[in-house]
């Protein structure tokens, strides 16, 4: 008996062993795909529109400031747009990280040289969901030396929300129209003598275009818009016809009045008169 149970107990031990080898491989084989999905996605391609402030450049156009921008080579201005399409950096799949970065400089000047602010370089860096920072590197001078050079320096200029402005198919990153705020260090580099900027003020949206060498996680992104199917309505029971009992009522009445009258023309018509016998007078008669 004895040995029949360490027999039973052997033979359990080898298949429990053997059943954990036959595991391992898999386990070892699944553990690959985890790091793949972690993967950063790199930029291949991007373009960034931004018209920085619509009121900031008509105030420096204007006869206040008398000024004018210029742009680098590496980039390029369509009214009301300034646009870069220099870029590189990565994002992860869930764009809760990462960073586009253009090159690209524009140049304001005003007041016959005495305000000059550089705006150059943006990035757009992502930090958690349906959030991002556009990255500047800013520098500004408001002394009365028109040769002074503007001394820049990289800051967090806004905050973006892209709630509702990202979408995603295969590769392709879009943020369309989306709000930019200053931050309070982004205030502090547009100001100078002649600003009167603060932090919450609002700056053109910002649209940008990428392709990146990955596919976008479709828990990060909105779904590009489809047409919802149409609602296939369940069949109702046709509701039961209701019956006009009053009109119903009126023309039973009027037949059974209708059948009442005819019944008694019909046996008024049937009673004899009594006929007055020969020699005597009709009793209606009166003596002369």
């Amino acid at each position: 008996m004895t040995n029949t149970t360490a027999v039973i107990k052997g033979f359990l031990t080898a298949t429990i062993v053997a059943a954990a080898a036959l595991a391992a491989p898999a386990a070892a084989t699944a553990a690959p795909a985890a790091s793949v999905a972690a993967g950063n996605c790199p930029v291949q391609t991007a373009e960034m529109t931004w018209g920085v402030k619509e009121s900031f450049r008509s105030y420096i156009s204007g006869s206040i400031a008398n000024g004018e921008w210029t742009v680098s080579e590496d980039m390029r201005y369509e009214t009301p747009n300034f646009i870069w399409n220099q870029a590189s950096g990565s994002v992860s799949e869930t764009l809760d990280e990462g960073r586009i970065a253009f090159t690209g400089a524009v140049h304001f000047t005003g007041h016959d040289g005495a305000m000059q602010l550089d705006i150059a370089n943006p990035a757009i860096e992502f930090a958690g969901e349906d959030t991002a920072y556009l990255m500047l590197t800013m520098g500004a001078t408001d002394t009365a030396n028109a040769g002074g050079a503007a001394s820049a320096s990289e800051v967090r200029a806004a905050k973006i929300d892209l709630a509702g402005a990202v979408s995603a198919q295969d590769g392709d990153l879009k943020i369309v129209s989306a709000p930019a705020r200053l931050t309070a260090e982004g205030a502090e580099a547009f100001n100078g003598e002649y600003g009167s900027y603060v932090s919450g003020d609002e700056l053109d949206p910002v649209n940008v275009t990428a392709t990146v060498d990955c596919l976008l996680a479709a828990s990060s992104v909105e779904a590009l818009a489809e047409p919802a199917p149409a609602e296939v309505a369940a069949p109702q029971q046709a509701a039961a016809p209701s019956v006009p009992w009053v009109p119903i009522v009126i023309a039973g009445v009027a037949v059974l009045v209708i059948g009442v009258t005819v019944g008694m023309l019909i046996a008024g018509r049937g009673k004899k008169q009594p006929t007055a016998e020969p020699g005597t007078d009709d009793a209606s008669s009166t003596e002369v």
